[in-house]
């Protein structure tokens, strides 16, 4: 990709931000692909959802303790978090986040509100993935 296209790329999603009527997105953290979407609740507030696959478990014949530590870390942290982080019967280990607000949020207050909800599960998201196949 030349370094134009790049430009014109970066100027399309700077102009996306400040389109104040965006209320989903998808974007790419730490390598991680997420979708985040936003919608009003029927009592004025709002509902935030945050998606991801983080990668999928190791086989046993792979590598047994990655896969032992990652179920073992995906269960420790459910019980503190609520259950965000699910494996499927593939073995693909994803992250869905639900956060409630007083109202819909859209544009910057929902990057806003992605980032703090980022910072305060990064901990987990970055432990988990140590132990987990990148999905590529």
């Amino acid at each position: 990709m030349k370094l134009q296209d790049k430009l014109a790329k970066v100027q399309g999603h700077l102009e996306r931000l400040e389109d104040p009527a965006f209320d989903q997105l998808d974007f790419d953290w730490e390598g991680i692909q997420f979708h985040a979407r936003a919608e009003e609740e029927h009592d004025g507030g709002g509902k935030i959802h945050l998606s991801a696959t983080l990668g999928r478990l190791y086989f046993t014949v792979e590598n047994a303790a990655q896969r032992a530590m990652a179920i073992e870390r995906v269960y420790t942290t459910n019980r503190g978090i609520d259950g965000a982080y699910q494996i499927s019967r593939t073995g693909d280990v994803r992250f869905n986040s639900v956060t409630l607000t007083d109202q819909p949020l859209t544009g910057s207050a929902l990057m806003g509100a992605l980032t703090l909800i980022l910072l305060e599960a990064e901990t987990h998201l970055r432990a988990l993935r140590s132990h987990l196949k990148p999905l590529n």
